[in-house]
C-alpha cells in the first residue's frame, strides 16, 4: 500500500467515525483509468424496466463505473452474476482488466494488434 492510499483510508475511517457518509470511492488502476465503485446496500437492486431501488431479499454489494477520459462520464460495468458485484468479484475483475496493456508491437497504421 503506498503513502497516499493509507492516508486517504485514514481520512475515510476518521470521516466514518464522525458520522459521515462514504456511498463510492474512486480507485486509478495500474493501466491509467479511472473507476468509481458505489455501495448498494442491502434491500435495493435493479427492476426489470432498469431503474434502482427498493428490492426487498436483495444482499447488497457494490456497482462499477468506468470514468470515461475525455466525457467524465460513468460507464457501468455488470456484474458478472447477479446486479451487483461482491469484493472478491470486484478485485479480481479490476486485476484482471486494469493491467498496462504492451502497444510495442501494435502495427497502428494498419490497426493490427498482436496475437499473443
Amino acid at each position: 500500500m503506498n503513502a497516499t492510499t493509507k492516508t486517504t483510508l485514514d481520512l475515510a475511517k476518521t470521516l466514518a467515525k464522525s458520522g459521515f457518509h462514504i456511498p463510492a470511492i474512486e480507485i486509478h488502476t495500474p493501466d491509467g483509468r479511472t473507476w468509481n465503485i458505489a455501495t448498494v446496500p442491502a434491500g435495493r437492486g435493479r427492476h426489470l424496466d432498469g431503474h434502482w431501488g427498493p428490492r426487498p431479499g436483495t444482499l447488497g454489494g457494490f456497482r462499477l463505473f468506468e470514468i470515461d477520459r475525455d466525457t467524465d462520464a460513468p460507464n457501468e460495468h455488470d456484474a458478472i452474476d447477479g446486479d451487483t458485484w461482491t469484493a472478491d468479484e470486484l478485485v479480481d475483475y479490476l486485476r484482471a482488466v486494469g493491467q498496462p496493456k504492451d502497444t510495442t508491437s501494435w502495427d497502428r497504421k494498419n490497426d493490427n494488434h498482436p496475437t499473443t
